[in-house]
């Protein structure tokens, strides 16, 4: 499904890569891993209140196949997340302690992802990749260091968009994008929104999912609320997703590195970092910038 390889030799360093490619483009391969020790990891990234009542050996065996309908039950469920392990799931959040990119299932062309699963850099016309967790109530965010600053639509999507190297985030009714290389936003239809990215910028992706709105920052400057009164309720998540063009590049930061521009009252998919949390973080909910 994925391969190790050397990023070019235009950068000062070396770095490791995975090489992911589509449905399409990639080997057919199977058994890469025990089923069993997959089964038991997927189970405990993303436990349910019922399986927490039953031994390893009476749960449903989970793969990637199946892992999808397995988020929709926890969802439809309404799960509140109160595992013994708070850190591994928080209120409002689904998924691993430690969130990264979606290298197993979760993307669409062919892309290059750091070992770090943080990192990717754009390898077709127009790749999409989502992170390994999603949240379902409360406000989240999480930062995008700009590589690069040609064409990419970085925000959120929920588990059923289904993107191509054609369309990615923003081009599908659940799906929610600002591109700072157009200066535009982006949820199937587009208008003008915030300002032109520069490599170096800082991306910060924030959702509010209490009172409907996400909004974006550049450089820990509010860009206003983008859009408002998108789909909540049951069943209903939402992934950090991008999608971006050859050769674009950016890196993810959910929280496992400080955060560069904190937001009060808002958390980061990773709590490892104090100012993460919500009482001791410096600003708050970005406001619509104002037109004087």
């Amino acid at each position: 499904m994925w391969k190790m390889t050397s990023k070019g030799s235009s950068t000062s360093f070396s770095r490791r890569s995975y090489r992911l490619t589509s449905d399409t483009e990639k080997p057919k391969v199977t058994g890469f891993v025990n089923d069993k020790l997959l089964s038991n990891y997927l189970h405990h990234a993303f436990p349910s209140s019922e399986n927490t009542q039953l031994a390893a050996t009476s749960r449903k065996p989970l793969n990637f196949q199946n892992l999808n309908e397995h988020l929709d039950r926890l969802l439809s469920e309404g799960l509140d997340n109160e595992a013994e392990d708070k850190d591994q799931n928080m209120d409002g959040r689904l998924g691993p302690a430690t969130v990264v990119l979606d290298h197993t299932s979760g993307f669409e062309g062919l892309l290059l992802v750091d070992d770090d699963l943080l990192g990717v850099v754009g390898h077709s016309n127009f790749s999409s990749i989502r992170a390994t967790s999603c949240v379902y109530k409360g406000k989240w965010m999480y930062e995008v260091l700009i590589s690069s600053q040609g064409l990419m639509q970085i925000g959120w999507c929920t588990l059923h968009c289904r993107f191509n190297q054609e369309e990615g985030v923003g081009d599908t009714s659940d799906s929610y994008a600002y591109d700072g290389n157009r200066v535009r936003k982006w949820n199937v239809t587009t208008t003008n929104y915030g300002k032109a990215w520069a490599a170096g910028d800082i991306v910060t992706c924030v959702i509010d999912l209490d009172e409907g709105k996400i909004a974006f920052c550049l450089n820990g400057i509010s860009l206003g609320v983008a859009f408002e009164d998108f789909r909540l309720g049951p069943g209903i998540a939402y992934f950090p997703a991008i999608s971006l063009s050859f050769k674009e590049s950016v890196a993810f930061n959910f929280g496992s590195r400080p955060i560069r521009y904190p937001f009060q009252y808002v958390y980061c998919f990773e709590s490892v970092w104090s100012n993460c949390h919500p009482n001791v973080a410096q600003k708050c909910w970005p406001k619509t910038p104002s037109t004087a």
